[in-house]
């Protein structure tokens, strides 16, 4: 009897143990600040809480859809004084505008760019910061009562003074100045003389984009280096008539067009379709299709070949509603949440079953996207279905202390693991016997790039500008794990340089640094 009254007892201590030892090891249980995002007439609306997402594929037409949101992890940064005497002579770095030494050697640049976390919490950090006025504030929708204790509970441990809020910073990225930070190898913004936040582009790899892009005539460029693991962005460029925006200039945040949604989708709509079909399984990779009168082609093939009417009868065998279940998931005709503004992606497919088709081919020139968009679509499928919060800001230093740091999070899964894998090796084909073949063959120094790369490639004339662009979509083992790559350029013709060129130069130049960083460890020994 005396046994049976202590068994509920024993539970209850146990499931407190664990819960305690939870909260032990892994401090976000307490200082995790979560925003939803929402819109409300066109504007973000944030609201402090936890957040949950739901596969496409286990929801129903009333359930509820993936929330988008921003997420800090706030940590109060514990000086050692003993360890820091340990580790001096004091380091006391300050601004420059130098650009980075190309020639220096960052232990495989390569496997460091792929790096979140660039600071140790243990060490203090102290940068002399210039007086700049602080941002406004934007104003916090009411929080749930769970999450105002949880913020209450972090922030009654911090010191008297105001701290201003992530979405504050979040501003200032878009507002106030870049610097580029000699002694962190990063770019900057200033918030205030005590404040400066850490932005996740690598100088070393936005250098050699530019570079590149300045090796290849194009009347319009732009290209994305992004993590699809965790959603940070490495680099990104952005050139108008050959001339390539200065990333410490007013322009680089405001006229960048991989932030800007006015180009066609082209061909990368055929991986919208590829997933609706896979996923839904209504198709398989190895499924078969009419593609000239008699002849057959299976589905892997035509994605290599960016098959427009097998791709037709892709999307005709989905079905409309099925294809704008799967348009919404990837976030077309929706504002697109990140640290700097980015035009909303438009498709909207016609009822017609014959422009339907054409427009899951990517016929459609009103089909609008961003080069930022194509980045997190490719990502999703790089990450097993899961899509990240792509992101700028690393993480918020502020009197020697680590006040924010950027915790990846993930904010949908459109496509099971099982689709994404299967798109994914679809994406080795464009490049290895597709139309991306061509880009990422003749390196004499890496004959089997196209092996170690995949993507998919687009081409369609837009409406305004009235060029002929060219995307490739995709990624590359060249850094020793997936990175995501994405290059758009825009042409007067079918003359000139076409995107699938550029990124395998991007691919092929990081091969080569690998290498070259491999040959320097073994001479060292």
């Amino acid at each position: 009897m005396l046994s049976n009254f202590f068994k509920p007892l024993n539970l209850i201590c146990i499931v407190c143990y664990v819960a305690f030892m939870v909260i032990a090891m892994d401090s976000s249980a307490v200082d995790a600040l979560v925003f939803f995002v929402s819109e409300d007439e066109g504007k973000p609306v944030y609201i402090s809480g936890t957040m949950a997402t739901t596969p496409l594929a286990t929801q129903s037409d009333s359930a509820a859809k993936p929330i988008v949101a921003i997420q800090y992890k706030k940590t109060q940064v514990e000086e050692n004084l003993a360890e820091l005497d340990s580790l001096k002579p004091e380091i006391k770095p300050v601004l420059s505008t130098e650009e980075p030494d190309e020639a220096a050697d960052e232990n495989d640049q390569l496997n460091l760019t792929m790096k979140t976390t660039s600071v140790s919490e243990s060490k203090s950090i102290e940068i002399p910061m210039k007086t700049v006025a602080a941002s406004a504030k934007m104003p916090l929708s009411p929080a749930p009562v769970a999450a105002k204790e949880a913020v209450d509970e972090v922030q009654a441990t911090e010191k008297p003074e105001k701290t201003p809020s992530a979405l504050e910073y979040l501003k200032a990225v878009a507002e106030k100045k870049w610097e580029y930070a000699s002694l962190i190898d990063r770019y900057i913004v200033q918030y205030d003389k005590d404040t400066y936040i850490v932005l996740t582009i690598r100088p070393k790899l936005q250098k050699k984009l530019e570079k590149i892009y300045r090796k290849y005539s194009t009347r319009i460029g732009a290209s994305i280096l992004q993590d699809p693991s965790s959603g940070e962005i490495l680099a990104m460029t952005s050139c108008h008539k050959n001339k390539t925006l200065d990333i410490e200039s007013e322009d680089f945040k405001k006229e960048h067009w991989a932030l800007k949604a006015t180009f066609p989708v082209a061909s990368i709509f055929k991986i919208i379709t590829a997933s609706a079909g896979i996923d839904s399984g209504k198709i398989t990779p190895n499924s078969r299709f009419i593609a000239w009168r008699k002849s057959y082609m299976k589905v892997w093939k035509a994605f290599a070949r960016s098959h427009n009417g097998v791709f037709g009868k892709i999307a005709r065998k989905a079905g409309k509603k099925l294809m704008d279940k799967y348009i919404d998931a990837f976030g077309f005709n929706k504002t697109f949440f990140f640290d700097l503004p980015v035009g909303k992606s438009l498709a909207k497919l016609p009822t017609n079953k014959v422009k339907m088709g054409q427009a899951a081919a990517g016929l459609n020139r009103d089909f609008l996207v961003s080069p930022m968009h194509v980045a997190s679509i490719v990502s999703t499928v790089l990450n097993r279905g899961k899509t990240m919060k792509p992101y700028l800001v690393d993480y918020v230093v502020r009197k020697n202390n680590i006040i924010f740091r950027r915790k990846p999070f993930q904010i949908a899964q459109p496509i099971k693991a099982s689709t994404a894998r299967d798109i994914y090796k679809m994406m080795y084909t464009t490049t290895a016997i597709g139309t991306g073949k061509k880009g990422f063959g003749g390196y004499r120094k890496c004959p089997d790039l196209a092996k170690i790369c995949g993507g998919k490639t687009g081409t369609l004339t837009g409406a305004s500008p009235h060029y002929l662009f060219t995307w490739f979509g995709g990624f590359t083992k060249a850094t020793g794990r997936d990175m995501c790559i994405v290059t758009l350029v825009g042409q007067r013709n079918h003359s000139g340089t076409k995107a699938a060129s550029i990124a395998g130069q991007i691919a092929y130049e990081l091969y080569m640094d690998r290498q070259d960083a491999k040959a320097k460890r073994v001479a060292a020994k």
